[in-house]
């Protein structure tokens, strides 16, 4: 199949869920050599579209062509067999396989002979030379559980090129990948389009569409509202195609503290040390405060907020909330107290997925639903409605399981269940991964408001204008310690970054 470039074509394609319409009329192409960035906000349709090209669903109405040929997948291998492969963002490996093993995951290659033994040694060949072309120095023989996530990214590719893939579906790549990962992968990228691939892009991160893009195709509520060249395109516009409205700001205004005037401290951490870290650390969040928290993977944040939730136990140290000894032992001892966590992985710890929007939002507060023993599912239901019109949750109904939702929506759903409670003090552990520009808007209006209303924010992010534009103050965290907090009026990107990559921050100016 290689030696030239493909030519994909998406034309008049809709798709129906049960109380949904997901797609109506979308029409899209990409050429070999080209890279074609996806955008929409979250339930726009892209994840739909994307699983339609690679076979995952059969289109209600419209038709894919290849080279001008109509074509119809009837499922997953048929769109391999045509060159198409789809990298979900959720990456589809088997950990307890090596990276050659999953390199060739029903792809096996077979020895002739009765038996049909596994060419093992062929696959480990083919592996090597693979993992040589996307840049991954590790053999074939290596447990994939060993491997970080960007680069698990990377067998993904070398999976699809394996395939022989001419096309190859991004989805969210660069959501759990470090800066440095995430630029390998923007190089592979390049040199995947040198060789005539045509490559489909979805990301939520703009600076990443703008750099890696030839051009930019929008989805909203469903349709296709344009294409735009990359070299033409700015943040604000782009923006405003996704969401059908003029976009004026990317953070809230906050008030400047008055003169003299210091909320008093929320959350005092003494001296805490968590397992595994070489000391411990000290600060103090203040009542209305949103405290950034800012640091490479591996600073030792979502450890230090597992701590402050009970998840895990302090090897060491103190904290009080409000004046009072706080020691959660269980994260029900610290919901008791209105200590509450949005986690980074929201699929595996924010959210029961086979369990309605509803049934979500009313979990941590169950018992007051039902005080005699029966679930007062109108009162779980009108609650549930009250905060998906609150976060602007794109749901049919209360009763749709959440795993049918979006991402960004999932995420939403577990802002909801906390903020249906009044807490004291929300950690929000990466609140925007996965989140579209529209409703990151949403979201950070959302934080800000709480904020303004008393509650104490720790916001932990890996995006610096993130922590930069939200927080009042940030600590810097270098190799779980502390190595400094950082006043609004102090904090600079690069100040922030250098003291984020040495372990002496006396050494930054």
């Amino acid at each position: 199949m290689t030696g030239f470039p493909i030519q994909l074509e998406m034309v008049g394609i809709s798709k129906r869920f049960p109380g949904v319409a997901a797609l109506r009329d979308v029409s899209l192409h990409v050429r070999g050599g080209e890279v074609l960035s996806l955008m929409g906000e979250n339930g726009a349709g892209k994840s739909t579209l994307m699983k339609i090209l690679g076979g995952v669903y059969p289109p209600d109405e419209g038709e894919l062509r290849i080279d001008g040929e109509a074509v119809v997948f009837r499922g997953v291998a048929d769109a391999k067999k045509r060159g198409i492969a789809l990298i979900h963002q959720e990456l589809m490996l088997a950990p307890n396989l090596d990276i050659a093993g999953n390199i060739f995951l029903g792809n096996e290659k077979r020895l002739w002979g009765p038996l049909a033994k596994l060419d093992r040694s062929a696959m480990v060949t083919v592996a090597e030379r693979l993992l040589r072309r996307v840049g991954l120095d590790s053999p074939a023989s290596t447990p994939v559980f060993r491997l970080t996530a960007g680069q698990m990214q990377m067998v993904e590719i070398a999976k699809a090129l394996a395939l022989d893939a001419r096309g190859i579906i991004m989805d969210e790549p660069t959501s759990s990948l470090t800066a440095g990962e995430s630029e390998h992968l923007f190089k592979i990228i390049a040199q995947l389009k040198a060789e005539g691939i045509a490559i489909i892009y979805i990301s939520h991160r703009m600076e990443e569409v703008l750099k890696l893009s030839d051009r930019i195709s929008v989805l909203r509520d469903g349709r296709h509202v344009g294409d735009i060249r990359a070299a033409e395109a700015t943040h604000d516009g782009v923006v405003s195609m996704m969401v059908g409205r003029t976009f004026s700001t990317r953070f809230p205004d906050r008030p400047k503290a008055l003169a003299g005037q210091i909320e008093p401290a929320v959350l005092t951490v003494e001296n805490l040390r968590v397992p595994g870290a070489p000391g411990g650390v000290s600060f103090e969040a203040r009542r209305g405060e949103i405290l950034g928290f800012a640091g490479l993977v591996g600073a030792g944040r979502t450890e230090l907020m597992q701590v402050i939730f009970g998840v895990d136990a302090a090897a060491s140290g103190r904290m009080l909330l409000e004046g009072r000894p706080y020691f959660p032992r269980t994260t029900r001892d610290a919901i008791r107290r209105g200590v509450y966590l949005a986690p980074e992985d929201r699929k595996h710890d924010g959210l029961v997925l086979p369990m309605s929007v509803a049934q979500n939002i009313s979990l941590p507060d169950i018992g007051n639903y039902g005080p005699r023993g029966w679930l007062n599912r109108g009162r779980e239901r009108e609650v549930a409605r009250a905060e998906v019109a609150r976060m602007r949750i794109k749901t049919p109904s209360v009763d749709r399981k959440v795993v049918n939702l979006s991402g960004g929506n999932q995420q939403k759903v577990v802002l909801g269940k906390w903020l249906a409670r009044r807490p004291a003090v929300l950690i929000l552990d990466e609140p925007t991964r996965g989140v579209d520009v529209g409703a990151r808007e949403q979201i950070y209006r959302t934080i800000a408001r709480l904020a303004a209303g008393g509650i104490t924010i720790l916001l932990v992010s890996s995006e610096m204008e993130e922590v930069l534009g939200m927080s009042d103050r940030v600590v810097v965290m270098h190799e779980r310690r502390i190595n400094g907090i950082l006043e609004r009026s102090a904090v600079t990107q690069e100040r922030v970054g250098a003291m984020m990559t040495t372990r002496d921050s006396a050494n930054v100016n």
